[in-house]
């Protein structure tokens, strides 16, 4: 007899929320999505009306809802004040006013000093529980970053943000973070006097988050108002995490990194999935935002950003750190030993990165369209340090000439397809080419696409609509609206770490010192994921696999998915969490034994 294995399934839909499941009154859900802005007039108005990080929160909220019963954390008690409890505000029935009322819309000043941004959720029929929470680490330190991105890091020397960590308990999932004060507030609904008199940090409903404030408030004044406070680190990764409790105690986990542009939320048609495959090995489950991307905190983009006329190893290797030294520092805030770490994008770019950095903290690569993996058309090997290499800038006559071959066709290059092929059609060579020093011009000088979407003030709305309505075509329009306001809302944040891409990637988006290079060094299994529409290009993987296997690793797989694009985990759900379910189920389970050996060895939260 044939046994069928299924994969986990995927959520195609938002879920109803029966009444029997609350013992209290549901919360009130967030209103739906405005439709996105076809005019300058609706685009005028959403502008207007808007309070980027409130609204991105609300927009998270709203992809939160698609799991599985997603059951949101209840009101908070009413505020005590000199004059006993203060009177709850009633929900508004207009929905230009509506989004206030809600729990996950935003968090207090006090709330967001401590771990929680919502209280833990059971996914019901399973015995996982989803928590959204900010997890604090140290500023990374640019001084610590290596002269080339492939210097191999000796394991057994403590880096600087393990020094300085080195006094702080490790996190217990499902428990308060150990450095925040007893007296941490709950989630209060935004609107409510909990709320309103704590000085929201994010200056909802005035603007002023669109203009960078949010992250310095929350580091400075709050810190000097709540000085009670065990830990001093000002910067946090937003984590959700989707756990179990009989694994709460794991020192494994499976983390998913987003691309750039991107944020956690676009996981929505893959968060049950990937938690359910890592579940069934063992392992905990976190969906990340990069610091400096997505809700995570955005801290000075002088932490990854050199002058243009710097050697080009120096340039990679200092925007890398920004991301790899964050993403070490968390690892050993979460308590966890290593990591099972799937990327999109850039989010696979950096996953290759940190493995070939950390690779004692890696057991196991899925690599989802990576960007930055193969060699482009102008390519240049850059010698290491231990190599004697020592590398001038860059050259942008050069850099025009990558760019033309990488978004052109010329000198043999395969036809351009999906995204790229946009670039071909209608083209003028004059036109082009001074079109091309100006993308350059500005490339190398590091100035970011988003700074043009935040200096379009009025017509910003409509701009990302456009993109959202031409890249998310596939998707309902339930979905492209909640993803417009999502994409939106954490784009014209303060900028941060969207300045890498510059430093990273060279005109054309071939990486300056490509994972190619370097994935040698990687000895744990790796599966690569491409569309079969996608602008990524999948010999990169297939040139990835042969190098592993010269270097001895024989763990190593492409995929092409069907009826898919860049954002393969949007486009084909289905498939990637087939192929994502498998790579996980391949890997060694994490024992029982070691989970509770492991939670009972764990420090008790202060």
């Amino acid at each position: 007899m044939t046994t069928t294995v299924s994969s986990p399934p995927t959520r195609v839909s938002s879920p109803a929320l029966p009444p029997h499941r609350f013992s209290t009154p549901p919360p009130p859900a967030p209103p739906p999505s405005k439709a996105i802005p076809q005019d300058f007039r609706s685009s005028l108005s959403a502008w207007w009306n808007n309070a980027s990080y409130k609204e991105a929160r609300i927009a998270e909220e709203r992809l939160l809802r698609r799991m599985a019963m997603y059951e949101p954390p209840t009101p908070a008690s009413p505020a005590k004040g000199w004059f006993g409890s203060a009177p709850q505000p009633q929900p508004e029935t207009d929905s230009a006013h509506t989004p206030s009322q809600h729990s996950l819309a935003i968090s207090t000043a006090e709330n967001r000093a401590g771990e929680c941004v919502s209280a833990p959720v059971e996914l019901e029929g399973t015995s996982l529980v989803a928590t959204l929470r900010n997890v604090f680490i140290p500023t990374p330190n640019p001084a610590d970053a290596p002269a080339h991105p492939a210097d191999q890091r000796d394991p057994s020397s403590p880096t600087s943000s393990t020094t300085s960590l080195g006094k702080h308990k490790s996190l217990n999932p499902l428990k308060r973070h150990s450095g925040v004060h007893s007296s941490s507030a709950q989630v209060s609904p935004a609107g409510t006097p909990a709320s309103s008199s704590a000085s929201l940090h994010t200056g909802a409903g005035t603007g002023a988050d669109a203009n960078g404030a949010e992250s310095q408030v929350h580091g400075n004044e709050h810190a000097r108002s709540h000085g009670a406070h065990k830990h001093k680190h000002k910067d946090y990764i937003n984590t959700l995490e989707i756990s179990s409790p009989e694994n709460a105690g794991s020192k494994e986990a499976v983390v998913v990194l987003h691309g750039y542009a991107a944020a956690l939320g676009f996981f929505f048609r893959n968060w049950e999935s990937v938690a359910l495959s890592a579940n069934s090995s063992g392992r905990r489950t976190f969906f990340l935002d990069w610091l400096g991307m997505g809700l995570s905190s955005r801290p000075s983009p002088s932490l990854l950003s050199s002058p243009s006329s710097s050697p080009i190893p120096r340039r990679v290797a200092r925007a890398e750190h920004f991301f790899l030294s964050s993403l070490e520092s968390w690892r050993q805030q979460a308590g966890l030993d290593r990591l099972v770490l799937v990327g999109h994008s850039l989010g696979g770019y950096l996953a290759s990165a940190y493995a070939v950095r950390y690779p004692e903290r890696v057991a196991g690569l899925i690599l989802v369209s990576p960007a930055g993996i193969p060699r482009g058309p102008e390519y240049r090997k850059y010698k290491t340090t231990a190599e004697g290499g020592e590398n001038e800038g860059s050259d942008d006559e050069a850099a025009i000439a990558a760019a033309e071959m990488e978004l052109g066709n010329g000198n043999g290059k395969p036809e351009a397809k999906g995204e790229a092929k946009q670039w071909q059609e209608n083209r003028q060579s004059f036109t082009r080419r001074n079109m091309m020093k100006f993308f350059v011009w500005g490339w190398e000088r590091g100035i970011s696409p988003f700074s043009f979407l935040r200096g379009m003030g009025p017509w910003g709305p409509m701009f990302a609509g456009r993109y959202a309505s031409r890249r998310f075509a596939a998707q309902s329009e339930v979905d492209r609206n909640d993803l417009h306001s999502y994409i939106y809302n954490t784009s014209i944040l303060k900028g941060s770490g969207e300045y890498c891409i510059s430093h990273i990637l060279a005109p054309g988006a071939y990486a300056r010192i490509p994972i190619v290079d370097r994935i040698h060094h990687v000895k744990v299994p790796v599966t690569f994921l491409y569309g079969d529409n996608d602008w990524m290009d999948v010999d990169g993987g297939h040139a990835s696999v042969k190098e592993l296997s010269s270097a001895g690793n024989s763990r190593a797989q492409v995929h092409v998915v069907p009826k898919a694009g860049h954002h393969v985990y949007l486009d084909n759900p289905e498939e990637t969490n087939r192929i994502v379910d498998e790579a996980i189920k391949a890997l060694p389970r994490v024992s029982a034994a070691a989970t509770v050996a492991a939670a009972a060895t764990s420090p008790a939260p202060a």
